[in-house]
């Protein structure tokens, strides 16, 4: 099941992207497989300085200068977009950058989005066709993430400071909508898109005709993972088109986004445990009881340019644990990387898929000791409570009965799929001594839950 699979560092470095070299100090850089259509050139800070331009529509404008590439640039515009010109098109004044009002923002919004309506809040405008349900939870939950980010970014001694546009959430009702708008890959229900500065969603999804409860779930929870990509992007944490180490980017906003469910939808504030990560981990955990930690899940984490779901699932968990148990160093990584601008970072992306600089970076702050970080990592995650969104699904005992000659010994786990399952057993088996394994008695028993599954592992393996 596809939880989140496209941020505002997916969406703008998932194609393969071209290292940075050196050339008389300046940074070299193909902006192309950021979404920028400019050739290749050096890269330097816009500095905040003002130009005129064009925007969309062909009227002029005052933007502001957020990188130059070569001889072309890229302009934010006063409402927030982040525009593509070419040498030519934009030109230095000393005309003062203006954003865009919520009112005019709110009325260009009306002709771009006909039949939605439009919902202003604190630092939101809300674009919709959904319920007003949706629409309500969906409000909630990004308006009181906004200052309960802020205020943890200014915890970690980073210099914060308010949007300096208003933030646009735009909800479409249905998956077919949102794929019309802007063709995602599929199993995605949200993106945070760092070019128009917008968060885009749907509403009703495939899994709601099946597990109402966990569509309603995985809705909120994506809805508060990307606004916490909008939001770092715009209060001064991360600089857009900056390119974090992607566990960090991934994992900081799963780290803000747990929430709850019930009567009124909540975000339940920064560090709190994320159920649905959670509930993966402990199932690649269990998949890989027999085995010792390696450090090979942190390295993997740590050096990944791109993450499956289970590397979503362990940024989050990285980044749970250095964010509570080495609070100092985690604080001071963060500040580090929020100081990286546009087109700058974690760039220089070798086969197969890995950024190398990350472990160095990485290293600096939390040592080169990945084996002892991962069995601290895993210890740390045995001991957070969570509620398993499963908790009512089929579940899957695997047994196994092997004996030394003296006395049987028996071992059982449970899953949610008969997959992991047998993927665990057959790792059990491996660990029996050969002349034994013969006569070991593998075995797998489903159950229609997980309390009835535990239950009767536990009985079982007390021989009752």
């Amino acid at each position: 099941m596809v939880f989140c699979r496209s941020t505002s560092a997916c969406l703008l470095l998932a194609a393969a992207m071209t290292a940075a070299a050196q050339d008389g100090g300046l940074r070299l850089v193909d902006p192309r497989p950021y979404g920028i259509e400019l050739p290749p050139g050096a890269v330097s800070a816009g500095e905040k300085q003002a130009v005129t331009t064009a925007d969309e529509n062909g009227q002029p404008v005052v933007g502001r200068l957020h990188v130059r590439i070569g001889e072309g640039g890229v302009i934010l515009l006063p409402d927030g977009q982040l525009v593509v010109r070419k040498a030519g098109d934009f030109q230095p004044t000393d005309r003062k950058f203006e954003p865009l009002s919520k009112d005019a923002l709110t009325e260009r919004l009306k002709s771009e989005f006909p039949g939605f309506k439009i919902k202003t809040t604190n630092h939101y405008l809300f674009v919709y066709d959904t319920s007003e349900e949706f629409e309500l939870g969906t409000s909630r939950i990004l308006e009181s993430m906004l200052p309960g980010v802020k205020g943890y970014a200014e915890q970690c001694k980073i210099d914060v400071h308010n949007p300096a546009v208003p933030l646009v959430a735009v909800m479409f009702k249905t998956e077919s909508d949102f794929q019309k708008h802007r063709r995602m890959p599929q199993g995605v229900v949200a993106y945070y898109d760092g070019l128009s500065n917008r968060v885009f969603m749907y509403e009703q999804s495939k899994l709601a005709e099946v597990r109402p409860d966990l569509a309603v779930q995985q809705a909120i929870a994506t809805v508060a993972h990307e606004g916490a990509h909008q939001i770092l992007s715009n209060i001064g944490v991360q600089q857009r088109l900056s390119v974090w180490p992607m566990w960090l980017s991934e994992g900081l906003a799963e780290f803000f986004a747990p929430t709850t469910t019930g009567e009124r939808l909540k975000w339940k504030g920064p560090g709190q445990v994320n159920d649905l990560r959670m509930f993966e981990l402990e199932q690649y955990l269990k998949s890989n009881a027999a085995k010792e930690p390696s450090g090979e899940l942190v390295e993997h984490t740590v050096l990944a340019a791109r993450l499956t779901s289970t590397g979503y699932a362990s940024s989050w968990a990285l980044t749970h644990y250095l964010a509570k148990n080495r609070r100092t160093e985690f604080n001071a990584f963060v500040r580090e990387v929020s100081q990286l601008g546009p087109l700058a970072g974690a760039i220089d992306v070798t086969p197969p898929g890995v950024v190398r600089s990350n472990r160095e970076q990485f290293c600096k702050f939390f040592g080169e000791d990945f084996k002892q970080l991962e069995a601290r990592l895993v210890a740390h995650l045995r001991k957070q409570p969570y509620t398993d969104p499963f908790l009512d699904a089929p579940h899957f005992v695997a047994l196994l009965v092997s004996s030394d000659g003296r006395r049987p010994q028996r071992n059982a786990n449970t899953f949610h799929s008969p997959q992991l399952a047998d993927k665990w057993l057959r790792e059990m088996l491996a660990q029996v001594p050969t002349a034994q394994r013969a006569s070991a008695q593998p075995a797998i028993r489903p159950f229609p839950n997980r309390t009835l599954a535990e239950a009767f592992a536990n009985q079982w393996v007390q021989g009752r």
